[in-house]
Formats: C-alpha cells, sequence, structure tokens
C-alpha cells in the first residue's frame, strides 16, 4: 500500500512521513530527494536553471518511477508512505495518478502556521519562496494556497 502525504510546502509532510513511516514499519520516500538524487542537481537549481515546467516533467517521471518499484512484483517493498512536494499534486495529471495508485492525504495547515514554519524552518529545497518578509510572505502563501487547494481537498482524507 502506498500512503502520498500532500499540502504546502511547510505543512510537515517530510516530518510526520518519516515518523509514521517509522511506526509502522514502511518504507519512506521524499518524492523532492528522490527527484534530486535522479536529476544529480538540488530541486532550487533545477527551478533557476530549467524552469519549472521542467522540473514538473521530471518530478511526475520520478513519482512513476517510485510506484513501479512498489508495484514491481520482485520487490520485497510493498508498503511506503510517499511525501510530496507541494506543487506535485497540482500538475500533469499527478493527483489524479497518486488517487489510482494508493491513499492520498492533505496535510491542512493554516497560512498563518505555514508562514511562522517557512520563515523559522528555511530550507533549501524550498525555490518558490519569493521573500523573507513575514507579510509579503504571508500574501504569497495565500495566493498560492488558493490556486492549490482545490487540488489538495480532493484527497481521500484531510488532516
Amino acid at each position: 500500500m502506498l500512503v502520498y502525504l500532500i499540502g504546502f510546502m511547510g505543512a510537515g509532510k517530510t516530518t510526520l512521513g518519516r515518523a509514521l513511516a517509522q511506526q509502522l514499519g514502511w518504507h519512506f520516500i521524499d518524492l523532492d530527494g528522490e527527484v534530486e538524487q535522479h536529476s544529480k542537481c538540488t530541486v532550487s537549481d533545477m527551478f533557476a536553471k530549467f524552469g519549472e515546467p521542467s522540473f514538473r516533467m521530471v518530478e511526475q517521471q520520478v513519482l512513476h518511477n517510485v510506484v513501479l518499484q512498489f508495484q514491481n512484483a520482485a520487490s520485497k517493498i510493498k508498503n511506503g508512505i510517499i511525501a510530496c512536494g507541494g506543487g506535485a499534486p497540482c500538475y500533469n495529471q499527478n493527483l489524479t495518478f497518486m488517487k489510482a495508485t494508493g491513499f492520498v492525504i492533505y496535510l491542512e495547515v493554516s497560512p498563518e502556521i505555514l508562514c511562522q514554519r517557512l520563515l523559522t524552518t528555511p530550507s533549501p529545497i524550498r525555490p518558490l519562496l519569493p521573500t523573507n518578509d513575514p507579510q509579503q510572505l504571508l500574501l504569497y502563501i495565500r495566493e498560492l494556497l488558493a490556486q492549490r487547494t482545490p487540488y489538495y481537498e480532493a484527497a481521500h482524507w484531510r488532516c
């Protein structure tokens, strides 16, 4: 069984995914980490050098490859938690693919908490963060979250 964790950057997908996988004895995969391994380039560098559309195509390819590994009859690993990048379910029919191959959980977090987390725990793999100014960042989060929420809310479950 595959469980996909989706939600905005800073929602806790990787943190919760690792803890949940350890608790269940399942395999954990961070999709952004897999993209970086596959491309031998950081997510931020991919965005800067090739742009978001190219990154999203690689992300989709890696997502499909990861799922194929779990579905392979010879694979000993059958259960996994996949922490997806914040935009992953919003592009290239990825959400439809995730829902067809596993259980999708949306980690719903308020814009204010997301802003606080993103300001206090910076990450090198967040190329879409435009600013460190709290007011501007909160506006940005609200705008991007408004675009992504329809995808997120289409998950099997929200928490």
